[in-house]
């Protein structure tokens, strides 16, 4: 898929790293609109979870987690994720 390994993600949203970011941006749309609503978690707490994300350190090109290498627009979406920081998880 891409450079960082996919097989380690955890969201498997199948969007490729190789895509321009405003395409990048646009299947990440595409993706979380086809999410079941009982799998996500509410609007308050997708913008608390991305409002985190926005000031780590970790964050690479203001799309990927350097810890998981998911897009944190798909995994903060997700009930079911979690911050992947070892020791410092923020949600």
């Amino acid at each position: 898929m891409g450079k960082i390994g996919r097989e380690n993600k955890f969201c498997q949203c199948e969007i490729p790293l190789s895509l321009q970011k405003d395409e990048i941006e646009k299947k990440i749309a595409e993706y979380l609109s086809g999410l079941e609503a009982e799998d996500c978690v509410e609007d308050s707490v997708y913008e608390e979870r991305l409002k985190k994300c926005s000031v780590c350190e970790r964050l690479a090109g203001g799309l990927t987690c350097m810890d998981c290498g998911c897009f944190v627009l798909v995994r903060a979406k997700k009930k079911e994720m979690h911050c992947p920081k070892i020791g410092k998880a923020e949600w």
